[in-house]
């Protein structure tokens, strides 16, 4: 999708130490904070104060301050936002519930370029090992962004935004190395080809170590990630701006697996139905991306961008290579004073080819699917600077379910300066995708037992090609305020009213005769068959006590209740987390961070293999980091992550299916920063 990118807009100051290229935002005041640019929210540059959703930027010091090692792990600072890990490569990330390692409910963009998987609903977030210094920001849109970004983003946008060549010239090394991350490796240029033209390349390779078993033991996934790529930024003119980038990655993962299946059971009755086994997972892919912005006047803009991406991936579950081409113009201009109308169109071309492995079929093998969109927003300045009323369409054609359109209406009040109010109704849709309408699935299987006529059993997970998209009716409201220039709050409630929600229906037994001996196959239907509410509260404050030091918060509490149409179990759970990030400026070169996290699920976790249910027990974890710059393009750190669970470790996810638990341990690992 189409993002006009825009600088944070804070320059560096005379006399201030800065870390090698990295600005320090702790030295900005709130207010200066506050005026971050931000375009995920309406597709047109806005601050983050006057905007009428909830949004929460990482900034590009946020995540080198936080000591992270990966945008996961980074995306714990943001309130609202769900991130547990399942192994050591595999993460769950959703917004404002349905968690799971396909969370189907949130659209995650790198520079305006969707990375959700169409083929099953989600991000494989294992292969999105980016280099971390060129990220600019994270922009986190908690709430529905389906009249401005389409189908799929249900419960929230993240946009990861990528910095102009111009900022990142030079050259650049990186080095991490520790128990769990044993080497992480980066090394970036950026020059100019004349005048007006600015460019870099970069690449990076990590290793990371795996995981351990519930009994304290080595899980042994292991993962290697290896990345390449390039960004082209070219003004031909003063009102003309074209950037090009491009990327490449290889992936070797090392993932555990609990599965059963009939075909090497069969031939020996006496085998063992249910194993572990530690499978390799290899995934190639990349992707090429132009975009051009026409500037007509300060007030009327054009732009266009077009981008190609492919994946291949092997693993057990699935074999396939998808390829993806896109295509978005958007146009912003006003009419007279007080309003501002943004409109565009898109088309994309999805194209994929599945391999048949021993535990998925999916028919037909190949496809190709279309979309088109064109959404429109208009914004009313009803009272200038005081009241604003922001309204939205988008329209849009697939073909899972055909025309669907996804509306909202936004008021932002500002009765006083540094105080704003809020309130949104949006509806928004998930289309289904390729392995829920075309997919069988072979989840689990039974030995042969009297009941079932002493035939092997198959529980099998069916797809549905009549499934309808799922709706999403959302009631949202916040208030932020800045106080005395040293303290803000951002507080937002919300309502969710889901129906026609995908789940799992209990099919009609059927006997299979396709293979000797016949087994028989319990199906798990895909249906539109459930529906509920979520309901929740979020806050994020940021505090400066003093000038060197910075305290930001991050509180969210999330209620969910969706229920089968047929099944009267109440599900429900409570999720509670808490994040608290202490950043201190002992001296000009030496800094300390200290990084507190308490998460609480009140609530258990269904796995479909075998059916059981999981509960994650609360945990709090404790991140340290020091840094010392000697030079100023020389940075030094040693970070310590999970420092509370000792020897041991902490459950934060199961994976719904093939489930094999994992703990994630305590990390300590060193860092270096060098740039010339």
């Amino acid at each position: 999708m189409l993002a006009l990118v825009a600088g944070v807009g804070l320059a560096s100051q005379p006399g201030r130490v800065q870390a090698a290229e990295v600005p320090d935002l702790t030295y900005f005041s709130i207010e200066e904070l506050m005026q971050i640019k931000v375009v995920s929210a309406t597709k047109v540059e806005q601050a983050l104060q006057d905007i009428a959703s909830a949004v929460f930027v990482i900034t590009a010091d946020d995540i080198r301050r936080s000591g992270v090692t990966n945008v996961m792990e980074a995306l714990r600072l943001a309130p609202g936002v769900e991130v547990a890990r399942v192994d050591s490569s595999r993460w769950a990330i959703t917004i404002r519930g349905f968690n799971g390692r396909f969370a189907n409910k949130l659209l995650v963009l790198i520079d305006g370029r969707s990375i959700y998987t169409s083929q099953f609903s989600g991000v494989y977030w294992e292969l999105q090992d980016l280099f971390l210094p060129d990220i600019e920001r994270i922009e986190v849109i908690r709430g529905p962004g389906g009249s401005l970004w389409g189908a799929n983003a249900v419960n929230g946008v993240i946009n990861i935004i990528t910095k102009n060549s111009e900022d990142t010239q030079g050259g650049l090394v990186t080095l991490t190395a520790g128990n769990e991350e044993r080497a992480i490796a980066g090394v970036r240029y950026g020059g100019k080809l004349g005048d007006s033209t600015q460019y870099r390349v970069y690449g990076q390779f990590s290793e990371r170590d795996g995981l351990a078993t519930l009994n304290g033991r080595d899980a042994g996934d292991d993962w290697r990630m290896s990345k390449g790529g390039f960004r082209l930024d070219w003004a031909p003119s003063a009102q003309d701006k074209i950037a090009v980038q491009g990327d490449r990655y290889e992936g070797n993962f090392d993932q555990n697996y609990v599965f059963s299946t009939l075909v090497p059971v069969i031939p020996a009755v006496n085998s063992e139905f249910s194993k572990k086994e530690l499978v390799k997972v290899n995934a190639t892919g990349g992707s090429l991306q132009a975009h051009w912005e026409h500037q007509y006047s300060a007030a009327s803009q054009i732009g266009l961008q077009v981008y190609y991406q492919y994946a291949d991936r092997e693993e057990p579950l699935y074999i396939a290579d998808t390829d993806t081409f896109d295509i978005d113009f958007q146009h912003n201009f006003t009419l007279g004073d007080r309003q501002n109308i943004v409109w565009g169109l898109g088309y994309r071309r999805n194209w994929d080819q599945f391999t048949d492995t021993v535990l998925a079929t999916v028919n037909p093998r190949s496809a190709t699917t279309e979309l088109f969109n064109a959404f429109v927003q208009d914004q009313v300045d009803l009272i200038p600077e005081q009241l604003r009323l922001t309204a939205g369409v988008k329209l849009e054609h697939n073909d899972f379910t055909g025309w669907e359109w996804q509306p909202s209406i936004r008021m932002l009040w500002t009765p006083r300066p540094n105080h704003h109010l809020w309130a949104a109704i949006s509806r928004a849709i998930r289309t289904p995708s390729r392995g829920e309408e075309n997919a069988q699935t072979s989840l689990y299987a039974l030995p042969p037992s009297p009941v079932t006529g002493n035939l092997p059993t198959l529980i099998a997970l069916l797809g549905n090609n009549q499934l309808d998209a799922e709706k999403l009716i959302a009631y949202e409201a916040g208030y932020r305020v800045q106080l005395a220039g040293q303290f803000s709050i951002d507080t937002t409630v919300f309502y969710n009213d889901y129906d026609q929600v995908v789940g799992t229906v209990l099919g009609t037994p059927f006997l299979e005769t396709g293979i000797v001996p016949p087994y028989l196959v319990l199906p798990l239907q895909l249906e539109n068959a459930q529906s509920g509410y979520d309901t929740g509260f979020e806050l994020a404050a940021d505090w400066r006590p003093m000038p060197a030091w910075r305290m930001q918060l991050a509180y969210s509490y999330l209620h969910s209740n969706i229920k089968r149409l047929d099944d009267p179990t109440d599900y429900s759970f409570n999720l509670n987390q808490i994040s608290v990030l202490s950043s201190w400026n002992l001296s000009n070169d030496l800094e300390l961070d200290a990084w507190g996290r308490y998460v609480n699920r009140d609530g258990s976790i269904l796995t479909l293999s075998p059916f059981n249910r999981v509960k994650i027990d609360p945990y709090f974890s404790l991140n340290l980091r020091l840094g010392w710059r000697p030079r100023k393009d020389l940075e030094f750190s040693l970070a310590g992550t999970n420092l509370l669970d000792g020897g041991g470790g902490h459950l934060e996810y199961v994976q719904e299916a093939y489930t094999f638990p994992v703990e994630v341990q305590r990390s300590l690992y060193g860092q270096m920063k060098w740039s010339f």
